[in-house]
């Protein structure tokens, strides 16, 4: 069962980032028409794991981001984790602009009495200020774990954010 479980959620996070790309890739222009600045950020996040997260725009459609810190809540351990997340849609906030909608794979590597690892579906909401270099982002999803100590293979993480856009 464990293994079904396992393959369901592989081809749900590989499939969500084949039809992002399908769905917002830039049409018009194959090149990179994200400006060099505003493509990078670093900051701090608060939630499971807590820490400095840094992330990086490829293109208008995707995002590399990695944090490193410490997961408070559960496995009382030092975290390092990656994702790459595509946009699926910019939802339309009024006069404040838009706020993108993302999803993507992510892995968590945790450090305590051994080494697990989490593969988690990462699903996130973020706002870019347009006067101020400041981006606030929620971010949430859930997966399995494997290796780890207390025999769970249930994963989840989420947090609220804080960069800098450079």
């Amino acid at each position: 069962m464990k293994r079904i479980a396992i393959i369901v959620i592989v081809a749900l996070v590989l499939a969500a980032g084949l039809s992002a790309q399908a769905v917002t890739e830039d049409k018009d222009v194959k090149t990179l028409s994200v400006d060099v600045e505003g493509r990078a950020k670093a900051g701090l996040l608060a939630g499971m794991p807590s820490g400095l997260t840094i992330g990086y725009r490829l293109s208008n459609w995707f995002e590399v981001n990695a944090t490193a810190g410490y997961n408070f809540i559960i496995e009382d351990a030092v975290v390092l984790s990656a994702n790459g997340l595509f946009t699926l849609v910019n939802i339309p906030a009024g006069e404040i602009g838009v706020l993108p909608l993302s999803v993507g794979p992510q892995v968590n590597f945790l450090f305590n009495d051994g080494v697990s690892v989490q593969l988690v579906g990462d699903v996130r909401v973020e706002y870019t200020f347009e006067d101020i270099p400041l981006n606030l982002f929620v971010e949430g999803g859930f997966g399995f774990e494997f290796n780890d100590p207390n025999d769970e293979w249930i994963a989840w993480n989420g947090g609220i954010g804080a960069r800098y856009v450079f």
